[in-house]
């Protein structure tokens, strides 16, 4: 059970998917439509992210050893 799934406002539509309405540093603009493609850049980058994991995941999964120990033998083997 996450704590984030239970914070208020998700269910009854006040706030949309994912905003908190944290923006400690202030890259959130005012501008809905430059708010709206940082949103957008943000949904690509971490969709991108949990295929990176993912495929970590299944490389640790099939080779039994860590990205890093993965590039140091292809390295080592000169496999590129």
């Amino acid at each position: 059970f996450s704590g984030i799934a239970a914070t208020p406002g998700r269910e009854t539509g006040e706030r949309p998917p994912g905003d908190f309405g944290l923006a400690p540093l202030g890259f959130k603009p005012g501008a809905p439509a430059a708010s709206a493609r940082l949103e957008a850049q943000e949904i690509a980058n971490g969709r991108l992210a949990m295929w990176a994991a993912s495929g970590l995941l299944m490389q640790g999964c099939t080779t039994h050893q860590g990205g890093i120990e993965n590039l140091m033998q292809s390295l080592s083997d000169n496999a590129f």
